[in-house]
């Protein structure tokens, strides 16, 4: 049975935890960027991302206990995330990055090293998800999931989210439109 879960805005006082999830050898190896991240470096992103309307990160507590964290993040119009060689973009003088796919979030999920292989994974990533939506405008969410990370991908398609483009720099995107 999954314990009751709590999920609260994460703080500065929290740098040192997320960071040494972050840091895990195991998350490392699912993360986009598989480098030690340093404290300071680390600190500097987190304010940033507690600063920020289009970030939403929280920590997920069982029995007063973090056992995971999950952040939100606005999804831009990213011509990085699209295959662009069908158009001729000589065309254009300008690219302009505005955000017009309001709605869309991309999610990150960690769960704490000594968190995994209880069955939490999909109670902290549900948690997650409605607290996003009591805070905002839910159209859908995204999920990159590096391809060699199967229990990810699995969590992700339980959860109800569907291929959306396949692993073209090794991660794969999963979405689930939001009802």
């Amino acid at each position: 049975m999954t314990p009751d879960l709590l999920a609260r805005d994460a703080t500065e006082a929290d740098a040192e935890l997320l960071l040494a999830w972050r840091n895990d050898p195991r998350t490392r190896l699912a993360s986009r960027t598989s480098d030690v991240i340093a404290l300071e470096d680390h600190v500097r992103w987190l304010r940033g991302v507690l600063a920020s309307p289009d970030r939403l990160l929280l920590v997920v507590e069982a029995a007063g206990e973090p056992v995971g964290t999950v952040r939100f993040d606005a999804v831009p119009f990213d011509t990085a995330r699209f295959d662009t060689s069908q158009f001729d973009t000589s065309q254009f003088d300008a690219a302009r990055f505005d955000r017009e796919r309001p709605g869309e979030w991309e999610v990150s999920i960690t769960l704490a090293p000594e968190s995994r292989g209880r069955g939490l994974a999909r109670a902290v990533l549900t948690k997650g998800e409605r607290v996003l939506a009591e805070r905002q405008d839910v159209r859908a969410i995204l999920a990159s999931v590096h391809r060699d990370n199967a229990a990810s991908a699995a969590l992700f398609e339980r959860a109800g989210y569907r291929e959306s483009a396949p692993a073209g720099d090794g991660f794969r995107w999963l979405r689930k439109t939001h009802t």
